[in-house]
């Protein structure tokens, strides 16, 4: 009896229903207006580290969120970790938060790819997805996009 009583205690808890739906639309909405105003203001010349970060957040979650990432997926959100470290490190020898129109078209398209994601996988993906991003951030710095199966 108590080897079932212990089993049945290591259970995952079943998902709820408003877990297996999708996350509001007006959160989504308002999450998306966040992202690509961050974009918006790097393009306009008004960017600042906040909205490197804030791109380079959408970046991991949209990572975290993949089950097995696509070559194209793996190639495009690395393309974009790559593109916003370049704008990182250029800042931090004195110049601007900027993207060139290359790089702009890159971090647009993971933005759009990620608003996709937001509209149509379950809120629980995006929550794991969170809780990853933030372990990883507190344990050891996010460095790199962390190959799969290893993170």
């Amino acid at each position: 009896m108590r080897r079932n009583a212990t089993h049945h205690s290591k259970r995952k808890k079943p998902l709820t229903r408003e877990m297996l739906l999708p996350l509001p639309r007006a959160t989504t909405r308002l999450m998306s207006l966040e992202n690509h105003l961050a974009l918006v203001a790097i393009r306009s010349g008004n960017g600042e580290a906040d909205h490197v970060s804030c791109l380079l957040k959408v970046v991991y979650l949209a990572w975290f969120m993949l089950d097995k990432p696509t070559p194209d997926e793996r190639a495009l959100l690395l393309l974009a970790e790559e593109v916003l470290d370049r704008s990182m490190t250029e800042a931090a020898h004195g110049g601007q938060w900027r993207l060139s129109d290359d790089d702009y078209a890159v971090i647009e398209q993971v933005l759009t790819f990620h608003d996709r994601q937001l509209d149509s996988l379950p809120s629980h993906r995006y929550a794991l997805a969170w809780q990853r991003l933030t372990r990883l951030a507190i344990g050891s710095g996010l460095q790199s996009l962390p190959m799969p199966g290893l993170a």
